[in-house]
């Protein structure tokens, strides 16, 4: 049978070998001719090579690793904290309105005469009495010509004046009775189209109100969607990191398992290289026993010899012969072989011993080499596991990355989808407000048309008052004093061909064209310095506002600059229909409220849209948190949790009971004993309640449960 000894990489083992040899030749070997053979070379004991780097940090980075875990769980975000300051804090009311003019004039024309001549245009300023616009005065011209001619001749009046005085008076009376007065036709259907552009808008704001109402806004349902697909794409974000955090986690515990099985598998190796080192040691120690044995059968031989001779000796001698001599060389040498005899005995029975105790040593050995081997091995094995399970770590810190990387763009998309949509959310009230005042700018035109209407008609009336005038000034003939009063009629009249400014402002609006009709609605003269806002407000909050009251006003025009104004005026009664009937949109009804702008050379624009803050009340040089930091304890009374920071540099979390003020939609007035400027408050106090009393470090602070939950909140 061959017997392999060899190492743990597979290399013959010379040591293996070397018992091997020394086995065999023990087992063959036969008793020593001499003694005093050479001792065999002591065995150098081999050093076991035992590495404690890798054991030693992975058990300092796994201790660190959960000292910082268990830091982690106890510490403080100081972004999840603010500082006590005084600032002033508002509690208002918001609403929206449209810049106007604190006084504006319209400038009306009866005179039917076409335009000739515009003398201004939107944005001039004009002084009380300047020239607008000039109508076309050729008719009263030679009106006035004809009268004055009348009025020279003496005695009677030309038959011929009184035919065609007669002629316009019948033709244009004709045209009126007819309905065919190219005036009042125009001015008709102006009321009819400014009528149709009304109910059209009225139409197109209720479609679109109602669409928002029942939720479907195109615009917005795409928003929504958006936002969704945003949101659950950052929590399959946030459900892939926290698995990799998992897998890192057991990732770690492998670590841990593997270090221990190659830190026991060690401890086998170095347990079996010095049962080894200890065999090898008694194996040289039998051995050297051995070989000092000295081996008494050589003695014993001779002295048999010699004994032969002696009494061989004896025997031939003759009678009579000496024999004391040789009789007691007899005795002495059988004394001798005796103890010779004797002596080869015991060297018989201690060689057999340290044979047999050689050879179970040798045996001994060899299972050890085996043993030995077969740990090398496992250490081996282990040490490759230990490199799988670090390299896992690492793959999995990589994805840990990875996964914050999205969660990170995740979060990014959702934010941008929430802030579209709130753009979106904007535009759509924008648009419903600019519906809303094409409703009102329609109405008004119509109400402007029906208005043209009128004064078309009057116009018209006048005009055939002046032809029968005419006629009754034509047919007095010599009546001067009939004539004298027609004429003064008729300059009256040339000077009204020249529209001027009733009063001095700034020209926003034209309506009158060159080569249209002169009567109805030409300019609009505004104040524009001094300006107002006109708004409402809801039937639910006009309880709380008062004329009088401040209002902040600000316009996405002119960036975050605020404008100051008062409430000038609250209408009586709330808002009615074209019909008459109380205007309820959305259930709720609205009260027209005038804000007069205090602020004076603003940017602000007559037409452009405002937002307005009505101060309800104020507090100067409060003390605010925010409105989540205030939380009701088991006694039921309003609290803060506070940070105050220690010598040690920790932070002792401490309870305030407050009493609460004035608040907005973000802030809250607070008051209490202990409170001052500088003092740490926790504005999440529900994640920190668990820490009352405790001093914690800075760190991330608690874990949370769903980091994005309240950036989500309430989006379906």
């Amino acid at each position: 049978m061959h017997a392999n000894y060899s190492g743990a990489n597979g290399r013959p083992n010379p040591k293996g070998e070397r018992f091997a040899m020394q086995l065999t030749q023990l087992i063959r070997k036969k008793p020593p001719e001499e003694s005093g053979q050479a001792a065999p070379v002591k065995r150098r004991k081999r050093k076991l090579p035992f590495v404690l780097g890798g054991a030693v940090i992975l058990a300092v980075f796994l201790f660190l690793n959960g000292a910082k875990k268990q830091e982690a769980e106890l510490s403080l975000a100081l972004t999840d904290t603010v500082v006590l300051a005084a600032e002033d804090l508002q509690s208002t009311v918001s609403a929206t309105g449209t810049v106007e003019s604190a006084q504006s004039m319209t400038v009306y024309s009866t005179m039917a005469y076409t335009v000739q001549e515009v003398c201004v245009e939107v944005g001039d300023y004009v002084e009380e009495g300047e020239l607008l616009c000039r109508l076309d005065d050729k008719n009263i011209q030679k009106q006035i010509e004809s009268q004055e001619a009348s009025l020279g001749v003496a005695g009677g009046t030309s038959a011929a004046s009184v035919n065609a005085a007669r002629d316009s008076y019948e033709q244009f009376k004709a045209s009126l009775d007819q309905g065919l007065n190219a005036s009042i036709l125009s001015a008709e259907s102006a009321v009819t189209n400014a009528y149709n552009s009304y109910t059209n808008a009225v139409n197109t704001y209720e479609r679109y109100k109602e669409g928002l109402e029942a939720g479907e806004n195109a615009t917005l349902l795409g928003q929504e969607s958006g936002v969704r697909s945003a949101r659950v794409a950052l929590e399959n974000a946030q459900e892939g990191y926290i698995n990799a955090v998992d897998a890192l986690d057991d990732a770690r515990e492998a670590v841990r398992d593997a270090q221990a099985d190659l830190d026991d598998a060690r401890d086998d190796l170095r347990d079996a290289e010095d049962d080894l080192d200890d065999a090898e040691d008694d194996l040289d120690r039998a051995e050297r026993q051995l070989d000092r044995l000295s081996d008494p059968s050589a003695s014993v031989t001779r002295l048999q010899r010699e004994i032969a001779a002696l009494e061989a000796q004896i025997s031939a001698a003759e009678e009579g012969t000496d024999l004391t001599e040789l009789t007691a060389q007899l005795t002495a040498k059988q004394g001798e072989l005796a103890a010779a005899q004797s002596a080869a005995a015991s060297y018989q029975a201690s060689y057999q011993s340290l044979a047999q105790e050689v050879a179970s040593l040798t045996s001994k050995a060899a299972q050890l080499e085996a043993s030995v081997a077969q740990a090398e091995s496992k250490v081996k094995s282990y040490e490759s596991a230990l490199k799988q399970a670090e390299n896992a770590v690492e793959s999995c810190q990589k994805q840990i990355t990875t996964a914050q990387r999205n969660v990170g763009n995740a979060q990014e998309s959702y934010t941008a989808a929430v802030t579209q949509y709130n753009a979106s959310a904007t535009t759509v009230d924008n648009a419903l407000t600019d519906y809303a005042t094409a409703v009102e700018t329609a109405y008004e035109a119509y109400q402007t048309a029906q208005t043209n209407l009128e004064a078309a008609k009057v116009s018209a009336q006048n005009q055939l008052q002046s032809y029968a005038d005419n006629l009754k000034s034509a047919q007095a003939g010599a009546n001067k004093a009939t004539g004298e009063v027609s004429l003064r009629q008729l300059r009256a009249d040339l000077a009204d061909t020249e529209i001027k400014a009733p009063c001095a402002g700034t020209i926003t609006a034209v309506y009158a064209e060159v080569g249209s009709a002169g009567s109805g609605l030409l300019f609009v003269i505004e104040d524009v310095k001094n300006l107002v806002v006109s708004t409402s407000v809801k039937d639910y909050d006009v309880g709380s506002v008062r004329t009088g009251m401040a209002v902040a006003i600000k316009s996405d025009s002119t960036g975050d600059k605020v404008y100051d104004g008062e409430i000038s005026s609250i209408a009586p009664t709330a808002d009615k229909t074209p019909q008459g009937a109380t205007a309820a949109a959305g259930g709720d009804v609205s009260f027209a409220t005038d804000v007069k702008v205090l602020s004076q050379d603003t940017p602000l624009r007559i037409g452009m849209s405002v937002r307005l803050s009505f101060i309800l009340d104020e507090a100067k040089a409060a003390l605010t948190v925010p409105y989540e930091a205030v939380y009701i304890n088991e006694e039921g009374e309003s609290c803060l949790l506070a940070a105050e920071e220690q010598e040690d540099g920790t932070y002792l979390l401490r309870e305030y009971t407050v009493n609460t003020g004035i608040e907005n939609d973000l802030d809250i007035v607070v008051q209490g004993t202990g409170l001052r400027e500088g003092l740490r408050v926790i504005s999440e106090p529900d994640r920190y309640l668990s820490m009352l009393g405790m001093a914690v470090p800075a760190g991330s602070g608690p874990a949370r449960a769903n980091p994005y939950a309240a950036m989500m909140g309430g989006m379906a």
